[in-house]
């Protein structure tokens, strides 16, 4: 049997129920590749006409720019403002166009950027209680995967060592 919780504050679980608990995974924040993907997937569901069936009209300059925008938000938070930005959409239709039907929603980059401005990720506004998570799962399994998207920064060496004497 496979009992599955999700906590955040693992110091408060007792040790009599922890102990029971074979594995304990921890899952961060997602990097820029998972941000694209959970960008696409909620971007295909509420603007099928413009990212359905593998559709991205956006070159990875400008998915760079949003991913940016975005750093430190969560799934959810990324969720929510890309339905945000279908409300909008339709919020602006005249009644005429509304009961006519027939306009496919359309989301901007601009809007996607608003949608950013108007909220403060949790990551930021309770940014030591973050942190705080991720000192607690230190010796706990990593869930996430390394950043391997095509918007992954790559690592540089600023001094390369060389042992003293072998110039």
């Amino acid at each position: 049997m496979y009992a599955i919780a999700t906590i955040n504050r693992l110091e408060l679980v007792k040790t009599e129920i922890l102990r029971r608990f074979e594995d304990i995974f921890f899952i961060d924040l997602p990097h820029l590749g998972a941000m694209f993907e959970i960008f696409r997937l909620h971007l295909a569901k509420h603007f099928p006409a413009q990212f359905g069936e593998g559709g991205n009209p956006w070159d990875d300059r400008i998915w760079y720019r949003v991913l940016k925008a975005y750093k430190g938000a969560t799934p959810a938070e990324i969720g929510n403002a890309v339905k945000r930005c279908k409300e909008r959409f339709y919020c602006g239709l005249s009644a005429e166009e509304r009961e006519g039907g027939g306009i496919m929603a359309r989301v901007t980059v601009e809007e996607l950027l608003y949608q950013r401005t108007q909220f403060i990720p949790i990551s930021i506004a309770r940014s030591e209680d973050i942190q705080g998570i991720r000192n607690q799962a230190v010796n706990i399994q990593k869930a996430g995967s390394v950043d391997s998207s095509r918007f992954a920064g790559s690592t540089q060496q600023l001094f390369e060592y060389q042992p003293c004497g072998l110039e």
